[in-house]
């Protein structure tokens, strides 16, 4: 099932000159999907052909939480077919996470209106078809920690009294005062600065991101995508995070992109996950073994 959507968007342009000459995010122009979040589609001809998607969390809205993906029941035992790696969590799709949520959730008067993938796991290894993951760094969900490895890492975190913070790394001292938190490759902006492509956010690549305003009450998430020709050839870190930037964040992370990076909201009329993203043309979507939540517990009818 093909699950983009042809929406009536917001589309700036980059034309020829600068890497990104497009005008800034006009968030108040923005169509709201959901009580508190705005999305605004971009599209880049400069440095290379480039389609992304730009999600702005108001974290002020009454009723919005954050959720992510907790252990699964079968948590510390050995991956079946890769058993020097400890199972975490069970691989499904950012869409499914969503869906699965709110079929749960549906009598409780709680709705999740946006997911996004999160954390890169282990194991990687063909054929890549493991049924099971260990997110890599610091991972918590509700409180309970999923996996913790990795301590370099750094991490999009929501502290127990409800802050919002990017971190790098976590300090561990102070794991017992998070409710979430998922890790990423690297940080790519940091006090509203770029930081210089190293590694992983070298190659232009399908990316994800997370961004937070300088007085932490927006989080932002951007999708790119990537490896398609005529369609988008992807963005490096130091490109994502000018977008970001662009779009009024000030510290940037950088989160699991290629073929995992994955955006979606709820379609209330379709009662159904819709993805602000193309992975192929043919609307394949991976299975992750990590995903963050945006839920609202009294959302306005739509």
């Amino acid at each position: 099932m093909k699950l983009l959507r042809r929406t009536a968007w917001i589309f700036a342009f980059a034309l020829a000159g600068t890497a990104f000459a497009a005008p800034e995010f006009d968030w108040d122009a923005a169509k709201e999907l959901h009580p508190g979040i705005k999305v605004v589609r971009k599209k880049h001809r400069q440095p290379r052909l480039m389609r992304a998607a730009v999600m702005r969390i108001d974290l002020t809205t009454p009723g919005l939480r954050f959720v992510t993906t907790g252990r699964d029941a079968e948590w510390g035992k050995p991956v079946p077919d890769h058993p020097g790696i400890k199972i975490a969590t069970k691989r499904i799709t950012t869409a499914e996470f969503m869906r699965y949520y709110n079929t749960r959730r549906a009598k409780d008067g709680k709705l999740m209106v946006a997911a996004f993938n999160a954390s890169p796991w282990e194991p990687w290894v063909k054929p890549y078809t493991h049924q099971y993951g260990s997110p890599l760094g610091i991972n918590i969900s509700d409180g309970i920690v999923v996996s913790d490895n990795h301590p370099e890492l750094p991490a999009f975190v929501v502290w127990k009294n409800g802050k919002a913070e990017i971190a790098g790394p976590v300090n561990r001292k102070k794991i017992g005062r998070i409710r979430e938190a998922v890790s990423g490759f690297c940080l790519i902006a940091v006090d509203g600065r770029i930081l210089p492509d190293e590694g992983y956010s070298k190659s232009p690549m399908p990316r994800m991101a997370y961004g937070l305003s300088r007085d932490r009450r927006y989080l932002y998430v951007i999708v790119i995508d990537g490896r398609q020709k005529k369609w988008s050839l992807g963005a490096t870190g130091s490109e994502t995070g000018k977008i970001l930037l662009e779009a009024g964040a000030w510290d940037v992370i950088n989160m699991d992109g290629g073929g995992s990076a994955t955006l979606c909201y709820w379609d209330g009329g379709k009662k159904r996950p819709a993805v602000l993203n193309r992975h192929t043309a043919n609307g394949y979507l991976r299975p992750v073994g990590s995903n963050v939540g945006v839920v609202l517990e009294r959302p306005a009818a739509r």
